[in-house]
């Protein structure tokens, strides 16, 4: 995720700009192979660079001082003057009512998308915009009235209105701003193969708002920054006194050290942000009618992506966790929820697809699977071809997705079907049909469960 933080202060009215422009200059000079990866480390540095600070207490942030309010001193003189709101009656006195104050986290949030809005193309298309609100808007509720258990950041329930845009860029990405402003690319829609993977994203960057990890990033290194500051300033003045030698070179490795750990621990933070972000968008994902797979096959098939991408190990710069370890730790919670891990469910490029088979004169359909064909069946008992075809292909769906191997297909020891983990899949009738024999069919079937296993392996292995 993307993150840009400002400072509300009047003395640097062009923050904003500045933040964005750096943000943008730095964004596209970086590929970037993954969504649910934190550029933590871009706004902390920008952060650093601008001198930006964040109070100390817990879910504070930076005060407007250029939208203070002051207090009112007038007496019902000044208020009975806007007859409009019709004034409070207070002690004999008119008073104005007082606007409520806006959430400082909030605001926060809210500036920069607004300076963000101004930076990039945002995808207007009714159909997408519609997809991916009605997807947020689920989450976004579920958010709202749920806590969700917090590994890092702030546990702090606040009711956000959450807010989802689209941007019109090709890389697949998303990024969260604080309060709840959730930008995804539209590079990112078009990559997700289904509604239940696009909310895995969503809920990952809702996680990131709703725990506070923002904010939380900024303490973190606002607290480092009262160790590593006074060091960096001794360093920096031994250099320039000592103009080379053994002191200035000394000077110059402290400050070094100082630097790489600074962004060492920053980044250590980060990863920790993201951690959350994939627990807890999977545990949000509970609270509504999409599968929680759906954020472990999309991150699968992300870890593939950067495979293919050939990302480059970055040590102490390593801004997220590995993909292969976040696909891991999904694994684990979702059999710690009981959840089936069926990638069919939220994939629809890994179900079987029934079709006719032309040329037939007792009516059947053959199931595939990845352009494989398992199967083919005919109608019997009162059911047609395509009901039996459809019921057949949601068992395979499932058995696939549990590694069905070739071994556990078999002909019944009565010789009159054909059984798959013990359970009737393919009847004689069947064998007939196609004027062959169940030992035949069991065969064919064996070869293509094997060729599909095979290619869902090579795919994860790319």
């Amino acid at each position: 995720m993307l993150f840009s933080t400002k400072n509300m202060s009047v003395s640097r009215p062009n923050t904003n700009t500045r933040i964005a422009a750096i943000t943008r200059r730095l964004s596209a000079r970086v590929p970037l192979y993954a969504v649910l990866q934190s550029h933590t480390m871009l706004c902390l540095i920008v952060a650093a660079s601008l001198g930006i600070g964040v109070s100390t207490r817990a879910g504070a942030a930076p005060k407007d001082q250029s939208t203070t309010q002051t207090k009112a001193t007038d007496t019902g003189k000044d208020a009975s003057k806007d007859k409009t709101n019709g004034p409070l009656k207070v002690g004999g006195k008119d008073k104005q009512p007082k606007a409520p104050e806006e959430d400082s986290e909030v605001r926060l949030g809210r500036e920069n998308a607004e300076e963000n809005d101004k930076q990039v193309k945002l995808v207007t298309d009714s159909g997408l915009v519609e997809r991916v609100n009605r997807i947020g808007q689920e989450l976004a509720d579920a958010a709202n009235k749920y806590p969700i258990v917090a590994m890092w950041g702030s546990p702090q329930l606040k009711q956000f209105k959450y807010s989802f845009k689209i941007v019109d860029e090709k890389d697949v990405n998303a990024y969260s701003l604080p309060g709840g402003f959730i930008y995804v690319n539209k590079g990112l829609v078009d990559y997700v193969h289904s509604d239940d993977e696009l909310a895995g994203v969503l809920a990952h960057e809702i996680t990131h708002a709703a725990h506070h990890h923002m904010l939380k990033l900024i303490r973190e290194q606002r607290k480092m920054e009262k160790f590593a500051v006074p060091l960096q300033a001794l360093a920096i003045g031994a250099v320039l006194l000592a103009r080379g030698g053994t002191t200035g070179e000394s000077a110059q490795n402290l400050l070094l050290a100082t630097n790489l750990y600074m962004t060492a621990k920053l980044n250590t933070y980060g990863i920790e942000a993201e951690k959350d972000a994939d627990h807890g968008g999977l545990l949000l994902m509970t609270h509504t009618h999409y599968n929680p797979v759906g954020l472990y096959s999309f991150m699968l098939r992300l870890s593939q992506y950067e495979k293919r991408g050939r990302v480059t190990e970055m040590g102490i710069l390593q801004t997220h966790p590995p993909a292969p370890e976040r696909v891991a730790s999904a694994k684990v919670l979702l059999n710690e929820l009981n959840i089936p891990i069926h990638l069919s469910d939220v994939d629809p490029e890994l179900r079987s697809v029934v079709a006719t088979v032309s040329g037939t004169s007792m009516g059947m359909v053959e199931i595939k699977m990845r352009g494989i064909t398992v199967c083919r069946v005919a109608g019997i008992e009162g059911q047609t071809a395509q009901e039996r075809g459809t019921k057949i292909a949601k068992r395979l769906n499932g058995l696939l997705d549990e590694q069905l191997q070739p071994f556990e297909i078999r002909v019944s020891n009565d010789k009159t079907r054909i059984l798959v983990r013990g359970l009737p899949m393919l009847m004689e009738s069947d064998a007939v049909a196609q004027n062959k024999t169940l030992e035949a069919l069991a065969h064919e079937m064996g070869d293509a469960v094997a060729q599909i296993n095979q290619r869902r392996q090579i795919d994860l292995n790319q």
